[in-house]
């Protein structure tokens, strides 16, 4: 990583963010976004989950994940309304990264968060859908594919190629 990339950082999210983390994600995901109080709504759930990178007070990625059933992700673009209490897993909702960061090892360092962020709360493993052929950057942060035919139903609203995957945490 060069000095240009160091001066990529992540911090906690706030509410505040919330316009960035959708605009975003509108650039990111233009073939699955989700509406904006779906977004606040998860940041709201689970804010020791939610995270945006900065550099130099523009906000270039974000990340927001929470407790929640292995393999049961929620659909896209949906309220959750509450997190379940009998959560077995941390489940990464979205992380989304403008082109600019490519590079900085952004993806990589939020993942090593998330996945202490998981361990701290109790959970031995971290879930997430995989989009927009992004499967092989998770399968380098330890993540494995975990599908069968239920889940292929389950992600129809994730769109084509998406793919369940698991990290177990060590303890």
């Amino acid at each position: 990583m060069d000095a240009k990339n160091t001066a990529y950082h992540w911090r906690p999210a706030a509410p505040a963010d919330i316009s960035a983390i959708y605009d975003i994600q509108c650039v990111a995901h233009t073939l699955q976004p989700e509406a904006h109080d779906v977004l606040l709504e998860r940041l709201l759930l689970c804010p020791q989950g939610c995270f945006v990178l900065e550099k130099g007070g523009v906000v270039s990625g974000y990340v927001l994940s929470h407790p929640w059933m292995r393999r049961a992700p929620p659909p896209i673009d949906v309220r959750l309304g509450a997190l379940p209490a009998e959560a077995d897993a941390w489940y990464l909702h979205d992380l989304a990264l403008l082109a600019e960061t490519r590079g900085s090892g952004a993806g990589g360092k939020v993942s090593a968060l998330l996945a202490e962020q998981a361990r701290s709360a109790g959970y031995e493993t971290v879930a997430l859908v995989s989009v927009n052929g992004s499967r092989r950057f998770w399968e380098r942060q330890g993540f494995s594919v975990r599908m069968d035919g239920a889940l292929a139903e389950k992600l129809a609203s994730y769109g084509d190629h998406a793919v369940y995957m698991e990290r177990d945490l060590p303890r």
